[in-house]
């Protein structure tokens, strides 16, 4: 029972927290937009891995984080820049766009580029950690000795459920030529640098 309390969190949270979106599902969907839905579904399977990762941690490790406040901080100040860079990467990539005749194979494996999008994303452990601290202060979440897996388990399906509607969205998407290539870049540079703006908001205004 607990077990199953836990996964039911679990995989709220992490499909809430991605159904915006952001840095890993935003990635899943360009992937599949240029290399179709199989790289796609790659690409989300890697991001859910990592969320597996991340909320086992925040829930492992919750005392940790509560006294080494410094550590989240520093992770949300690493997520800046890095959110900054990809939004320029993006609008130089939208400024000179390449023509395809459709579509060619992932120039490295998109399970590792899925991986990569959801790590560099600050924002997860802090989710995981403020939301299970306080689910577990009002005993909706049981954080017992193992049962944290629970927890895990459950960001990894939700995770995984929301990155590969995207990937599914985006297939249809690619029927549309106003949301290929030169528009889905400038939307993500958009994107990447309000995500910069708002980390950066939270870190010294709030």
């Amino acid at each position: 029972m607990v077990w199953a309390n836990n996964f039911f969190w679990g995989w709220l949270l992490a499909f809430a927290g991605m159904a915006i979106p952001g840095l890993g599902n935003m990635t899943t969907a360009n992937v599949t937009m240029r290399y179709g839905v199989k790289a796609g579904l790659a690409s989300a399977l890697g991001g859910a891995v990592v969320v597996f990762i991340q909320a086992k941690i925040a829930v492992g490790f919750a005392n940790y984080l509560s006294t080494h406040g410094e550590v989240l901080t520093n992770l949300k100040k690493l997520a800046v820049l890095i959110f900054l860079a990809l939004s320029a990467a993006f609008l130089k990539q939208a400024l000179r766009p390449k023509k395809r005749n459709g579509q060619k194979p992932y120039p490295g494996t998109p399970f590792l580029s899925g991986c990569a999008a959801s790590g560099v994303n600050a924002l997860n452990i802090p989710l995981y950690f403020t939301a299970s601290a306080f689910l577990d202060s009002h005993g909706w979440l049981l954080l017992r000795p193992y049962s944290g897996w629970g927890v895990a388990l459950g960001a990894f399906v939700g995770a995984f459920s929301v990155l590969a509607l995207y990937a599914y969205l985006a297939r249809l998407a690619t029927q549309s030529a106003l949301l290929r290539d030169k528009t889905m870049n400038y939307f993500l540079s958009a994107l990447f640098f309000a995500l910069a703006l708002w980390q950066w908001v939270l870190l010294y205004f709030v």
